[in-house]
């Protein structure tokens, strides 16, 4: 029930309207992981373009939200202005993310909370100051960013304080000790985020920072177990959903992908699309074999999912739902109910692996000439082709036939459902 609690918990804030505006081209730290070291001009967008972004994606009648960032919004001399100009169009939360080195200075900080900066996710890659800067690139950037975190807790203790980690080969050992050095500052909430092969990470530092997740799931699942730690909150993306067996919960919700794709990757996979799969994207090659995206592309590319099946009233489709709470009130809230639901069907189940109904029959996407839209081709993909696995379904006879099961009822009910068959 605690998987099942933690869910509903973060579904409240996923279905919050989250606005994200850039206002910086520039960045006062040069991380050697990141991913949009081609994009920077040092530059800033106008006000007028940026104060119409903000007012342009508020919706009155939910819950809102703006993140004031990208690539290091507290560089822009209009900063304080922009946050003013969120609240004033009454924005429930205005939040940035951070490196962090401007808030050291008290004076900055007393000008952009009262300005109504609500909450501040600052960057740390490590506990350790040699560590984070050599991952920055940047000298004293660690004793900044501290000093500015230690400033708000001190003396803005209102403001929401949160940790972002990028998760790379030379800290990945070290993850459980950053969260412990930062929980003993009174930091509760981590956002932790696995490299991705774009930018100066892959094309300069490949071999120093990309790892085989497969051997770290150990300390991954050490680190996991911070969130079922009283006031610990976790979230997690970009990983690779098999580190999360035992942590479910964890999982990246699926409409993030969306997000992504839609906003961070569209000039990469809009030509893809419109080409009708033959143009490639720019990314497609080695970096394919560290990217969390890899099935989104290939799964298309390699036109795996062909079977129509004529359905009759003998037939119930196991479909996606798109939150947890949904699949809870259709299928039970319990792994064991969600078992029994099937085992007691009298009719053939579509969706389902052999391990949970032996017939193992999927609905699959026929014509895929009809996603003219990189939107259309997403939801797409999440419906009907976002399906996963537990490592141990590698043991499986079944195992290369298996089309898997949706990602929302592994998030929902565990990969424990999952039994390999021997």
């Amino acid at each position: 029930m605690e998987n099942k609690e933690n869910l509903l918990a973060k579904e409240h804030t996923i279905k919050q309207n989250r606005v994200w505006v850039r206002i910086a081209s520039a960045c006062n730290n040069k991380c050697i992981f990141c991913l949009d070291s081609e994009a920077q001009n040092n530059t800033f967008p106008s006000p007028e373009k940026v104060k119409k972004e903000i007012s342009d994606w508020f919706i009155p009648w939910m819950e809102n939200r703006v993140i004031i960032s990208w690539w290091e919004a507290s560089i822009n001399p209009k900063f304080p202005e922009y946050i003013s100009y969120a609240k004033s169009l009454w924005y429930d939360r205005v939040q940035t993310v951070t490196n962090g080195n401007m808030f050291w200075n008290l004076e900055f900080c007393k000008k952009v909370f009262s300005a109504g900066l609500e909450e501040v996710t600052f960057s740390f890659h490590s506990h350790n100051a040699e560590i984070h800067d050599y991952l920055v690139a940047t000298p004293w950037a660690f004793k900044k960013s501290l000093r500015g975190l230690i400033y708000i807790k001190k003396y803005f203790p209102e403001v929401i304080l949160n940790i972002d980690i990028v998760v790379n080969k030379i800290n990945v050992d070290h993850l459980p000790d950053i969260i412990r050095f930062f929980k003993k500052l009174w930091v509760y909430e981590y956002d932790i985020l696995q490299i991705i092969p774009f930018g100066r990470g892959f094309l300069e530092h490949k071999n120093k920072l990309f790892y085989d997740i497969s051997e770290k799931v150990k300390v991954l699942h050490e680190t996991w177990e911070f969130s079922k730690t009283e006031w610990m909150n976790i979230w997690t993306n970009r990983f690779p959903v098999e580190a999360f067996e035992w942590y479910e919960d964890l999982i990246q919700d699926p409409r993030k992908i969306k997000s992504e794709i839609m906003w961070e990757a569209y000039q990469m996979f809009e030509p893809f699309i419109l080409s009708k799969w033959e143009k490639k994207p720019e990314c497609y090659g080695p970096a394919c074999d560290v990217c969390f995206q890899n099935d989104f592309c290939h799964s298309f590319m390699q036109n795996q999912y062909t079977q129509k099946i004529e359905k009759t009233l003998d037939y119930q489709v196991i479909s996606w739902e798109e939150f947890p709470s949904q699949i809870y009130e259709k299928y039970w809230e319990k792994s064991e109910d969600f078992k029994k639901f099937i085992e007691n069907s009298n009719k053939k189940l579509i969706n389902i692996p052999k391990c949970l109904w032996w017939e193992g029959i999927y609905e699959t996407y026929n014509d895929l000439q009809k996603e003219s839209t990189l939107e259309d081709y997403t939801y797409t993909y999440i419906k009907n082709l976002y399906r996963k696995k537990s490592l141990r379904c590698s043991g499986c006879k079944y195992n290369s036939e298996c089309k898997w099961i949706h990602i929302n009822f592994i998030r929902s009910y565990g990969f424990d459902i999952l039994k390999p068959i021997q």
